[in-house]
């Protein structure tokens, strides 16, 4: 495990190597994890941490549960589950109950963008098309299946696994209709499609909204505003949001757990998060 790894220098005291997942490249958490990183090893003497990218929030709830990260973001739904054995974990060979919570990282918002010339107007729309669901074990797919499923077209959808960045591209190049993910605003891999040609994000409808609801109390229904994107300046979307939380596990030390949060937390150190990624003002303002 990373926590053990111990680097000497001389008679400074001991560093230790630790590992934070958030998801991949394109993903609101890998920045959020990278930022968390980079703050700690700007101040920390005796932390030192990697961001790993990953799949996503379902990868990385159960590399946390099986104590392979330090580190790991994930939400509130998935805690729950794997502690119950409950979709997505239900296979699990066993419960987890080593997770230790840190503190709120971002909120999150399901997005589901396509091209504003496409002349898809809503979710129900999607039947027939080509559409990436995310990366396997990300909470994208988890999400996006419960969406589909809820409306009826879940079989119906052509349905691609993309990387979201590489989802970005394929929708601008006209090789894929749609994709969309759970993010904070503006997610960036959907920020980066809007730059090259405007889009449309689609509502999530009332019966989609309510499946989620009976799934988690961690759910709740909202208006987004999508203004940032091109394409969607003065819009605002309903759809459903979450928080997003940063995990350890019961190995990790105390005090490695402690030089993480006191870093990340400590309002000194808020204009540097906040200029590697500025979401995380939504963590940082809920944690006061």
């Amino acid at each position: 495990m990373a926590v053990s790894g111990l680097a000497w220098t001389g008679a400074e005291a001991a560093i230790t190597k630790a590992t934070i997942v958030g998801a991949g490249k394109g993903a609101g958490a890998f920045r959020q994890a990278g930022a968390i990183a980079e703050v700690v090893n700007k101040n920390s003497k005796t932390v030192n941490m990697t961001n790993q990218e990953t799949a996503g929030f379902v990868a990385n709830t159960r590399m946390i549960a099986n104590s392979r990260v330090e580190f790991a973001l994930t939400n509130g739904v998935f805690v729950d589950a794997i502690q119950t054995k409950q979709h997505p974990f239900d296979k699990e060979r066993k419960a987890s109950t080593n997770l230790r919570g840190i503190g709120p990282v971002a909120g999150a918002w399901l997005q589901i963008a396509v091209l504003a010339d496409s002349g898809i107007m809503k979710v129900e729309d999607l039947k027939g098309k080509r559409f990436s669901m995310g990366p396997k074990g990300s909470n994208s797919v988890y999400m996006q299946e419960i969406v589909f499923k809820a409306m009826g077209i879940y079989d119906s959808i052509r349905k691609d696994y993309l990387k979201w960045e590489d989802a970005a591209n394929y929708m601008v190049d006209g090789k894929l209709d749609a994709w969309g993910i759970p993010n904070p605003i503006p997610g960036p891999a959907l920020l980066q499609a809007a730059q090259s040609r405007p889009i449309r994000m689609l509502d999530i409808p009332e019966k989609a909204l309510d499946a989620f609801m009976k799934i988690s109390k961690a759910y709740y229904k909202t208006e987004a505003d999508m203004s940032v994107y091109r394409g969607m300046e003065g819009k605002k979307i309903r759809t459903i949001a979450y928080s997003v939380y940063m995990l350890a596990h019961d190995k990790v030390p105390a005090d490695v757990v402690y030089e993480v949060a006191k870093h990340f937390y400590d309002p000194k150190n808020r204009d540097f998060i906040l200029n590697v990624y500025r979401p995380l003002r939504d963590g940082l303002d809920q944690a006061q």
